[in-house]
């Protein structure tokens, strides 16, 4: 399975940010009452972050 490096978005009517470079997506787990943490990567990076709940990351389904 793949993830494609689809990058983020800071709101609803935002721009797209590092789109074809960076993959950025929520995970399951919360994070306070304001947010949630997520995975980041790139060709030679990972990193697991929290974000607030405006910032737009992508959602995979994954079983």
């Amino acid at each position: 399975m793949e993830f494609p490096a689809v990058g983020y978005r800071l709101n609803s009517a935002g721009s797209l940010y590092s789109a074809g470079t960076w993959g950025y997506y929520w995970s399951s787990v919360i994070n306070g009452s304001n947010g949630a943490y997520y995975l980041s990567f790139n060709g030679s990076d990972l990193n697991v972050g929290d974000s607030g709940k405006r910032v737009g990351h992508s959602v995979r389904c994954v079983r």
